[in-house]
């Protein structure tokens, strides 16, 4: 009863976030070799105000309230230590069946939002099985209509209905320095764009905390802790360590990104952009909510 509940919040709530926003969109994908770097600031608070839901009498409703706030929160996709995921070069099964690109919104890279695997095939676009946890039908994608050469890992997640709801990809690995200071470039370049195209960017950062070693009164040392800022001397060492945690979150009526910074094992900085259609998500839950 409990996980009905926190699907029709769910549900609820995405509706109301798209009725609010009616900012027109541009369905083209916007990235192009812009030299626009911001730093990230004015970080949100997890916790605002504006997140929080109305109260219901019935303690039951109360604690699915809290827990779809948490789903609707959550990080994006967890950054691996990169390590490919196991690839079976077969073609996806396919039902013959082609929809029509006539009535389907351009997704980044030049795929389709809502196309079936037959479709995306169509399109000339080489998808090879991946075996990723939690992303049902989820393959490699490459020979895209639109690439963009600094991401060189784009997986698309078709889910168990074969519609195209999912995008992630990942940017090269980035030889870096202990400040990570060209992983952090890249990283503000792209989260400008990612606002400009999609609008209502959030900042979420987690410092690292270190120990400071300071005088007291007495003139004897004294332990402290503190929050460690962005790029401090010790920033890569911290976002390997998962001490520290980055991301941003945009998104309009139809879609939502979020971006992420991380490290390797072998200490080189990348990024990562996880796409989520919006309607495709509401629709999905709609004809879940007609069965019940």
């Amino acid at each position: 009863m409990k996980q009905l509940l926190i699907s029709f919040i769910i549900t609820i709530f995405l509706i109301s976030v798209s009725k609010a926003q009616d900012m027109a969109m541009d369905q083209s994908f916007l990235f192009d070799e812009e030299d626009q770097v911001v730093r990230a600031q004015d970080y949100t608070d997890e916790n605002s105000e504006e997140n929080k839901v109305a109260e219901i009498s019935a303690d039951e409703m109360n604690d699915a309230v809290n827990q779809a706030k948490n789903l609707l929160n959550t990080k994006p996709a967890k950054l691996p230590k990169i390590k490919l995921p196991n690839m079976s070069f077969s073609k996806p099964a396919s039902s013959g069946h082609i929809i029509s690109a006539e009535n389907l919104k351009i997704a980044p890279f030049g795929l389709l939002w809502g196309a079936d695997q037959a479709s995306t095939l169509n399109q000339g676009i080489k998808l090879q099985k991946t075996d990723m946890k939690d992303y049902v039908n989820s393959f490699l994608a490459t020979s895209l209509p639109k690439p963009i050469d600094f991401f060189n890992r784009v997986y698309a997640v078709f889910g168990k209905d074969d519609k195209l709801y999912r995008i992630l990809s990942y940017s090269e690995f980035i030889e870096d320095d202990s400040s990570a200071t060209k992983g952090m470039d890249a990283y503000n370049k792209y989260s400008a764009l990612l606002e400009k195209k999609y609008g209502n960017k959030q900042v979420f950062f987690t410092p690292a905390v270190v120990e400071k070693t300071i005088k007291n009164s007495q003139g004897k040392d004294e332990i402290t802790k503190e929050n460690a800022p962005l790029g401090n001397p010790d920033f890569l060492n911290q976002l390997a360590s998962g001490s520290a945690v980055l991301y941003s979150t945009y998104n309009n009526q139809d879609v939502a990104a979020a971006l992420s910074i991380g490290v390797d094992g072998d200490k080189k900085s990348y990024i990562v952009i996880d796409y989520k259609n919006l309607s495709i998500l509401k629709e999905q839950e709609q004809e879940t909510l007609d069965a019940l």
